[in-house]
C-alpha cells in the first residue's frame, strides 16, 4: 500500500448538505390556489404567477403537497389530484412504477460491478 505524502497538504470537505426548510401550511394552500382550475401547470409557470418562488420552491412545496398535487416523470407539469382523470393518476402510478423497476435494475447493475471490483472504463 502507498504512503501518503506527509508534503502534501490534506483538503477536508464539509459532507455535510443542508436540507431545505420544509414547506409551509400557507405555501401549500397557496399552491393549491395557483393550480385550482388551471389544468397542468409548470414549475416554471407557476414561479411566475406565484411573484417571487423559485421553480424550485414550486417543487418543493409541491413535493410537500402529496398527494392533493399530482406530478410525475414525463408528467407535463403539476395538477391538482381532484382535478386529474382517472387516466392521469392511472399514467402517474404506472411512470413511478417504471422509474422504481429502471432504478432497481441499475442499483444490481452497480452492486455486480462492486462485487466484481470493477475499476471503470480506463480500466485503472
Amino acid at each position: 500500500m502507498r504512503q501518503p505524502d506527509p508534503a502534501q497538504t490534506e483538503i477536508s470537505f464539509d459532507t455535510k448538505v443542508e436540507k431545505s426548510p420544509a414547506a409551509t401550511v400557507g405555501e401549500v394552500a397557496k399552491l393549491v390556489e395557483l393550480l385550482r382550475g388551471e389544468g397542468w401547470q409548470t414549475a416554471e409557470a407557476l414561479a411566475v404567477r406565484s411573484g417571487g418562488w423559485s421553480d424550485r420552491k414550486v417543487r418543493r412545496v409541491a413535493s410537500a403537497a402529496v398527494p392533493g398535487v399530482v406530478s410525475f416523470p414525463g408528467s407535463p407539469g403539476y395538477k391538482l389530484w381532484d382535478e386529474c382523470s382517472v387516466d392521469d393518476i392511472n399514467h402517474a402510478i404506472e411512470a413511478f412504477e417504471s422509474q422504481a423497476r429502471d432504478m432497481a435494475a441499475r442499483a444490481l447493475l452497480y452492486r455486480q460491478a462492486y462485487h466484481a471490483r470493477y475499476r471503470g472504463l480506463t480500466g485503472s
